[in-house]
């Protein structure tokens, strides 16, 4: 039990902190920060009855394409500086990957709450995805760390700042009837903490992973049962790739 929560502690003091919400994030001054006990940072959820009423009727949802419109200029030296040299963002790609995750994550679903359509219609509710953060990892920086050897620890995590990526997203669940918002997650994830990972030189290998959990995370909240504990993404993979 104490490692289990030793395990617990050190994930939610690695695990990234939620940023600014955006304006596409409707409703901000009232939302909720679940601190760690769902898979999403922050939510909110309509009060209104017609709007409750109709978005638990639904059976169908389409993703929209993702919003670029606010997403935040790089934050770090180190990553502006990568960009300098010639490191792509790839917004566009990235925006075209988040939609089609969460779209493959209600393909292959054992058995989906909503069925995923191409176009909005009756009976259905728009997914609305935005990026708002998007720092890619420093494959420069991570194989600099790699030939000193820095081990993974807590303190090795500090040097990590410098050159690990992060990306933030925020989405919103609207009805068809009137495009009242029923629902709204945001979420940021930084790089995981690793002993040596392919992800780690690759400028968006984290991002991508994070993607792949944020809609499988947010297909499984769809469908969720009563009393059914979701987790969160740890911080921390032996994973190789």
């Amino acid at each position: 039990m104490a490692m289990l929560c030793s395990c617990s502690a050190t994930n939610h003091l690695l695990k990234a902190r939620p940023v600014r919400l955006s304006a596409f994030f409707e409703n901000r001054s009232k939302a909720i920060h679940t601190k760690g006990k769902l898979p999403f940072q922050t939510i909110w959820t309509s009060a209104d009855p017609k709007v409750l009423q109709e978005g638990n009727a639904a059976k169908k949802i389409y993703i929209a394409p993702v919003s670029l419109a606010y997403l935040r200029a790089p934050k770090k030296a180190v990553t502006r500086q990568e960009l300098r040299w010639g490191m792509q963002r790839q917004e566009q790609w990235m925006a075209w990957k988040l939609r089609e995750e969460f779209a493959a994550a209600f393909k292959q679903s054992p058995r989906p709450r909503y069925q995923l359509v191409k176009t909005p219609g009756k009976d259905t509710l728009t997914l609305k995805l935005a990026i708002t953060e998007l720092n890619p990892t420093s494959p420069n920086g991570n194989a600099a760390l790699t030939l000193m050897k820095v081990a993974v620890t807590p303190a090795a995590s500090l040097a990590r700042w410098f050159t690990s990526g992060n990306m933030a997203i925020e989405g919103k669940v609207v009805t068809h009837s009137g495009n009242r918002v029923f629902f709204q997650f945001a979420d940021n994830e930084a790089d995981k903490l690793t002993f040596f990972n392919a992800r780690d030189f690759l400028p968006y290998g984290h991002a991508e992973h994070s993607m792949r959990d944020w809609a499988a995370q947010f297909e499984q909240m769809t469908r969720r049962e009563a009393g059914q504990v979701l987790k969160d993404s740890s911080a921390v993979t032996l994973k190789l790739h």
